[in-house]
């Protein structure tokens, strides 16, 4: 079994406190219907900074090569993203952060390591530049299900370069499954799109169903904002105007404490 994959935050959007255990058979895929069409498969590949670390020595000597050897393995990857702790990591973090990884498909997924893993090249970049970041390889890495109930930039269009994510592990609550999430998410929903709720600033979340064993966690409830200040400012509007869809959620599922993190893209080209 994994360990428990630390891609939490402190304060969410969703502030759920923990309550009771779930049932280990209900699963968050249940979800996938016609009233999730946005569905991708992201993978969390854990990194670890090298004695020569830095933004500049990343962008410059890592970033190039890693962009050329997508092009020469004919990588079907839609996007990437880099993760670091907004605070202090954990104790026992699986590393300094994430190389986040978005597919269309597990299929993809499988097809794109199976032909990075087997491409010399791959592990020659990899090693010579494990002095600025070294990750894991497909074996240590956290793979999901996404869903994606919302355009990403419905309530405004994210600057990708640099945002705020966090991340919190639920579990459902007993007699609770996927059915009664949605129902509470519709509730999200429409208070997300009520006039009087709205910051004016990008927001949106996502839905992890983890496609690894674990017994720790049903689903990772994921929110998007596009800095730590306009997190603050959702978290403190939905806590004055949003308690009555808090407490649905309560009913439906236990979450523990999220982290937080920076966020930003890393360009495929």
């Amino acid at each position: 079994m994994k360990n428990k994959l630390y891609i939490l935050t402190l304060i969410t959007t969703l502030t759920i406190f923990s309550a009771c255990s779930s049932e280990p058979e209900m699963t968050y895929a249940d979800l996938g219907s016609e009233e999730y069409p946005q569905k991708f498969y992201m993978e969390y590949v854990p990194c670890t900074y090298g004695e020569n670390w830095s933004v500049e020595n990343f962008n410059s000597d890592m970033l190039p090569e890693w962009q050329d050897l997508l092009v020469e393995t004919n990588s079907t990857l839609v996007a990437a993203y880099g993760i670091t702790f907004e605070g202090d990591k954990p104790e026992d973090a699986a590393g300094d952060g994430f190389w986040q990884l978005v597919w269309n498909s597990k299929a993809d997924a499988e097809a794109g390591w199976e032909t990075w893993e087997g491409y010399d090249k791959t592990t020659e970049w990899a090693e010579s530049t494990a002095d600025i970041l070294a990750c894991g390889s497909k074996a240590d890495t956290f793979s999901f299900d996404a869903y994606i109930r919302r355009d990403r930039d419905a309530l405004g269009t994210f600057d990708l370069s640099s945002f705020s994510s966090d991340y919190q592990q639920c579990s459902y609550n007993e007699g609770q499954g996927a059915d009664e999430l949605i129902a509470v998410i519709d509730q999200f929903e429409a208070w997300i799109e009520a006039d009087q709720n709205s910051l004016g600033a990008p927001y949106t979340y996502a839905v992890l169903a983890p496609d690894y064993e674990t017994e720790e966690l049903d689903f990772f409830w994921g929110n998007f904002h596009q800095s730590a200040e306009l997190r603050d400012a959702g978290n403190a509007n939905f806590l004055a105007t949003g308690m009555d869809v808090q407490n649905a959620f309560d009913e439906v599922v236990s979450c523990e404490t999220p982290v937080n993190y920076n966020s930003g893209e890393i360009p495929l080209t």
